[in-house]
């Protein structure tokens, strides 16, 4: 092979190194999840399983919720709480998706007010259950009135410390929320979407509910 040739060569096998590399930068840093999308999966089936629970085989389901745009870890959570819900039982589904009119407050575990809250409880008199992604209110004792049944209820929620009110006043069943107690179970390095789950959430029942730690 002539210089010219070698050269040559050498020339587009370097440009082809230089595009493959910038094509691996642009999928990593702008294609591939910013999240642990395994994690996510698994917040979803838990929800899931947690209102099969509750709901016996079969039942009708209010499922709250804001529009997912900008929310991948939300879109996440709820196509795998969907598609696991079908699986456990037969339910009836009926979604209401609030509109946040971009505020900040709303987000995966956060932002539902008592107010909304109690309106769609009302709403639905004839629901079994009702699921929150976007967390539990902080009810004031005048919108606790207005409800026309107390709620067979779920939710999704960042903090726990209004949790123990709810519980108190059976306006709240479970609550899986951003772990609070550790060390957290399992490996130090989780691999698995459960230990995954187990390292960053954790689940709140009634009788589970004491170990909230108090706000200081």
């Amino acid at each position: 092979m002539s210089p010219n040739r070698k050269r040559a060569l050498t020339a587009v096998v370097s440009v082809l190194a230089i595009a493959g590399s910038a094509l691996w930068i642009f999928w990593s840093q702008f294609k591939a999840p910013k999240y642990n999308v395994g994690l996510h999966q698994r917040v979803g089936e838990v929800m899931a399983e947690q209102t099969a629970k509750l709901a016996g085989p079969k039942g009708r389901v209010v499922l709250i919720t804001i529009p997912t745009a900008g929310e991948l870890e939300l879109k996440t959570q709820l196509e795998a709480f969907r598609k696991s819900l079908k699986k456990l039982g037969d339910y009836d589904l009926k979604e209401y998706e609030m509109d946040t009119k971009d505020q900040p407050k709303y987000g995966v575990g956060t932002g539902l007010s008592g107010r909304r809250f109690v309106r769609t409880v009302n709403k639905n008199e004839k629901a079994d259950v009702f699921v929150s992604f976007v967390g539990a209110p902080e009810f004031k004792d005048e919108e606790i009135a207005e409800l026309k049944k107390l709620p067979i209820f779920i939710a999704e929620s960042r903090s726990p410390d209004h949790l123990p009110k709810l519980f108190q006043k059976k306006l709240i069943q479970v609550a899986v929320v951003s772990r609070y107690l550790f060390p957290a179970p399992g490996p130090r390095n989780p691999k698995t979407p459960q230990e995954w789950f187990d390292k960053r959430y954790q689940i709140v029942a009634a009788k589970t509910v004491s170990t909230i730690p108090k706000p200081e």
